[in-house]
């Protein structure tokens, strides 16, 4: 679901609460502070690690990184014009892929404390005019690999200079599994009491328009019979008569004693796009094409079908104020494509 109302409100006590703490540099709950000058995503397939996304500022800075999901927060720690310089470059690198959310924020007034750069015990806050509105903003981004990143920041002018100070930078990678391995299990294995079959999954990432909601995906369906062993394994109880061995996917080199190819099907909402827009991004950056009625697009040398619905509206809500808004959305489905 989008985060835009939640980030707006979680936001408006950014500068606040952070200059109530003892320590500038306390961590935040689930995270660590670093300093650095780089943001970075490493994505596990299941298999094997490598670094998809890598952003060097000019020096470093201090930061706190999500523990469990690697998502960047920001307080005010560091001297707000040099982080906000830093930003509003790394919203001009990417202007290209950019889609914006921006709301006007009148909670503050005419003016913002801002630090001039922490040191222990000490935010040394300052006070910075605003010179007309001042706004929350969540900026949308698709990048070249299939990565979507949301970074959500407040910005205002003073004295005619652009400001931006970032809250909030979260790197998404949504992906498709893909059942490579099946192991048939005797009775009182390592997982369950019965005979069973054990699958396990690599994942490959699935590109998607810059605002987008995942409503639901294959892999997390739900069976009686079927135990989820985390993102990349599978095992069902099976009393049936196969011997215990271990199955490949089928291919050339590989006939019997294998499987054919399984992949799992994401579905879910694209945002402030039409469908033809929706086309003509996988066009420009996904080799998207129709092949006979089916439209297909490729990413890393896989193949991909997209059924899209009719524009309709939902309403969204937001849980934290239990306000809503009507939004106007696609629906999407994407599967693996084998023609």
């Amino acid at each position: 679901m989008k985060k835009s109302l939640l980030l707006i409100l979680v936001s408006i006590s950014i500068f606040t609460l952070s200059s109530c703490s003892q320590n500038p540099f306390n961590a935040l709950p689930n995270t660590e502070i670093i300093n650095s000058n780089t943001l970075e995503f490493n994505y596990y397939n299941g298999k094997t690690t490598e670094k998809l996304f890598e952003y060097t500022f000019s020096k470093e800075y201090y930061y706190f990184v999500g523990i469990l999901d690697n998502n960047y927060r920001f307080t005010a720690i560091n001297n707000y014009l040099d982080i906000s310089n830093e930003f509003i470059d790394f919203l001009e690198y990417y202007d290209d892929y950019i889609v914006y959310d921006k709301f006007i924020n009148d909670s503050y007034g005419d003016k913002v404390r801002l630090s001039l750069g922490a040191t222990d015990g000490n935010f040394n806050l300052t006070n910075i005019s605003i010179d007309n509105n001042i706004y929350d903003v969540d900026a949308y981004m698709s990048i070249e690999n299939g990565l979507r990143i949301v970074f959500s920041y407040t910005e205002f002018y003073h004295n005619d200079e652009l400001i931006i100070i970032p809250y909030y930078l979260s790197i998404i990678a949504y992906d498709i599994h893909e059942a490579y391995l099946k192991e048939y299990l005797p009775v009182n294995n390592d997982y369950v009491p019965e005979k069973a079959i054990l699958t396990k999954y690599i994942t490959h990432i699935i590109p998607l328009p810059p605002k987008v909601s995942i409503l639901s995906s294959s892999f997390d369906e739900n069976d009686n019979d079927l135990k989820n062993l985390g993102y990349y394994m599978k095992i069902i109880e099976d009393t049936s008569t196969n011997e215990v061995h271990t199955e490949k996917v089928c291919s050339e080199e590989i006939t019997e004693s294998c499987f054919e190819k399984e992949f799992s099907v994401v579905k879910g909402y694209i945002y402030d796009y039409s469908i033809d827009e929706i086309l003509n991004f996988y066009e420009l950056n996904y080799n998207g094409q129709y092949d006979g009625e089916n439209f297909i697009f490729i990413n890393n040398n896989l193949n991909y079908k997209i059924i899209l619905g009719e524009k309709t509206t939902i309403r969204i809500y937001n849980v934290d104020d239990n306000s809503s808004q009507l939004e106007d959305v696609i629906n999407f489905e994407i599967t693996y494509y084998n023609n």
